[in-house]
């Protein structure tokens, strides 16, 4: 197995760290000893600490959106799409907890390039879902309330991370679907 390169042992550092410490609390003296690197090695990477979170948040979003799309290419109706866009986030979500609440709790403590970054995330999710309807041909999903829909997705996964229920998300897209459809005929 390849030795990982400085820059994914950053990422997980600071990741790893935030779940622990908080982002507040995570230093870049701290995230250079996680990730077994010098300050310098850091810094030849990202300019600050923000710039390293953004980045895992970035990578970490990448990956789950990455899943998603895996689980919805053409060729299932597109409903069933629709519920693997849901499903597939929420597993992906449970599937690792500290990492759930690092992206969804954490990331509203970095500031305005972290929200940003964050509604960037959403708005990518929302033109996922509206073109999964438009290419069914038998609905339409208006902008508002794809990011509606999203937005209580987003509110399951946040009181999740902070009761510390995230494991079970999965069973929430059957509460999802319905406001889906609402949304659908709206």
């Amino acid at each position: 197995m390849p030795p990982v390169d400085p820059r994914s042992r950053i990422l997980g550092a600071m990741g790893m760290l935030v779940s622990e410490q908080g982002y507040a609390a995570v230093t870049i003296a701290a995230i250079a000893r996680a990730a077994r690197i010098s300050k310098r090695t850091f810094y030849d990477h990202f300019s600050d600490k923000e710039e390293c979170f953004l980045a895992a948040y970035a990578a970490a979003a990448d990956h789950v959106y990455g899943a998603v799309l895996a689980e919805t290419a053409p060729g299932p109706p597109w409903r069933e799409r629709l519920d693997a866009v849901i499903t597939t986030y929420l597993k992906a979500m449970a599937a690792q907890p500290e990492m759930t609440r690092v992206f969804h709790v954490e990331i509203q403590a970095a500031g305005q390039r972290a929200l940003e970054l964050h509604l960037s995330v959403n708005k990518r999710y929302a033109a996922l879902l509206r073109r999964i309807v438009r290419e069914g041909g038998e609905a339409r999903l208006a902008p508002a309330s794809a990011i509606a829909v999203l937005g209580a997705v987003h509110e399951l996964v946040l009181h999740a991370a902070a009761e510390g229920t995230t494991r079970r998300l999965p069973t929430h897209a059957a509460t999802v679907r319905p406001l889906l459809d609402a949304a659908l005929a709206a």
